[in-house]
């Protein structure tokens, strides 16, 4: 079958990252299918997406387009009204097009659904695009599946969900089908060496996306992809993009040691949790070529993390902070504010660990639901009280960023990398400025 895949993500804040799981996806699908691919990440605005989305279909004349969605809000954390509607849209335009070679070649094509928003609300997506079927969770053997279904003339389920596999068994990602302009901007790959959480936390929906067993790549694949990109024209950094790089801890460290072996090929920053964050894994991190860090402590409190079921506490946030300045490695703590009945007072102390950790960078936002069966009204007056206060207290504070605000956070910090033609993500550059101001 012929099978054109489209991203239709197109947020450039604060800096565009590349479809990974759709070029996945892409890469397991094109042993048996014929795939092109069309990433509307750096159309101007929504109608040249849509009109790009049309010539991509009269020119590739597929059988099935898959539509990866991947936000259901933008990266400021705001409210998706906008985005539902540009998502509305995109189905309506395919869906057209669709019928249109339908009528003229009769090739029964369909539209799929796929991606992180679609995982998360897969009803809500399915109603919003018109879209035939959508596949919930990871596509790489169900996306092939279902084509196979439809190629043999069954009618499939609507939702596909899929089941998850050995990372090892499925192949790397298409970057040859790249967008090449996600390397000219800033030169960030991103790779994945495991999927799974097996943490608690109340609010956060990794485990729902990539389910709460942990699955890993051995340590060598790793290694060898990085390897890879680093001999990849324009790429110059690496971002892990694991929920948490460090945990399990011993895979952490085998990765680290797989890198060091082969020269730690990139610079790159992950993701990673204060738990199990000790001096000697951040050390190994160091040496594997790890310049930087985006720590989920999400609380100021110890109340505050024992609510929202984190593993560690306070004293262990102040000792990954010790040791990231020790080693050299730049960090950038984020916070989470308003989640699992916080209060106004629990609030302000957050702020106040903020200050007293003083971490090169600290991100602030406001709790929002956006898994399908837990989303509920808002409390409208605690939102507009925690606004207020970051708007208040963020601007005295160079190291504090408020997407939703758009403190140290936009098209400024935009045109600033671009301009300079800095290389790697662009939180890096603020945390150096940050660090170089300090002394």
């Amino acid at each position: 079958m012929r099978v054109l895949f489209v991203s239709t993500n197109r947020e450039l804040l604060p800096s565009p990252v590349a479809p990974l799981g759709m070029l996945a996806v892409a890469a397991a699908t094109r042993a048996q299918h014929e795939v092109t691919v069309e990433d509307l990440c750096f159309t101007r605005d929504v109608p040249h997406a849509l009109d790009t989305l049309r010539a991509a279909i009269a020119r590739a004349r597929p059988d099935v387009v898959a539509l990866g969605v991947r936000n259901l809000r933008d990266n400021a954390y705001r409210d998706g009204g906008a985005l539902a509607e540009y998502h509305a849209a995109l189905g309506g335009c395919a869906r057209e097009a669709l019928e249109t070679l339908e009528t003229t070649k009769g090739t029964g094509a369909r539209l799929v659904l796929g991606g992180a928003a679609v995982t998360l609300q897969p009803a809500a997506m399915l109603a919003r695009t018109g879209a035939s079927h959508a596949v919930v969770g990871e596509g790489e053997r169900a996306f092939p599946a279902l084509l196979d279904a439809l190629a043999r003339g069954e009618r499939p389920d609507t939702l596909i969900r899929a089941t998850p596999a050995p990372l090892d068994e499925l192949p790397r990602a298409a970057w040859d089908l790249v967008d090449r302009r996600y390397f000219e901007r800033e030169g960030t790959a991103t790779v994945q060496t495991k999927r799974g959480c097996a943490f608690s936390c109340t609010y956060c929906d990794y485990p729902d996306l990539e389910g709460r067993t942990v699955r890993v790549r051995a340590p060598a694949l790793v290694a060898d992809e990085v390897a890879a990109l680093a001999r990849t024209a324009g790429v110059s950094h690496l971002f892990f993009v694991d929920s948490v790089f460090n945990a399990p801890r011993t895979h952490a460290r085998a990765v680290c040691e797989a890198l060091i072996a082969c020269g730690a090929p990139l610079p790159w920053v992950c993701y990673a949790s204060p738990a199990g964050l000790d001096d000697e894994l951040v050390a190994q991190m160091a040496r594997a070529g790890c310049v930087g860090a985006e720590i989920g402590t999400d609380a100021g409190t110890d109340a505050g993390l024992r609510r929202l079921r984190k593993p560690f506490d306070l004293a262990q946030v102040r000792r990954v902070r010790a040791s990231f300045r020790a080693h050299g490695l730049l960090d950038c703590h984020s916070f989470v504010l308003g989640a699992e009945g916080e209060t106004a007072d629990e609030a302000a102390a957050t702020l106040s660990f903020v200050e007293s950790l003083d971490p090169d960078l600290a991100v602030f936002l406001i709790f929002a639901e956006d898994r399908e069966a837990l989303v509920a009204a808002r409390d409208v007056e605690h939102r507009a009280a925690l606004r207020a206060l970051l708007a208040r207290e963020a601007p005295r504070h160079p190291g504090w960023i408020v997407p939703e605000l758009g403190v140290r956070f936009g098209p400024k910090v935009t045109r600033l990398v671009l301009r300079r033609a800095l290389r790697g993500p662009s939180w890096l550059h603020l945390a150096r400025a940050r660090r170089a101001e300090r002394g």
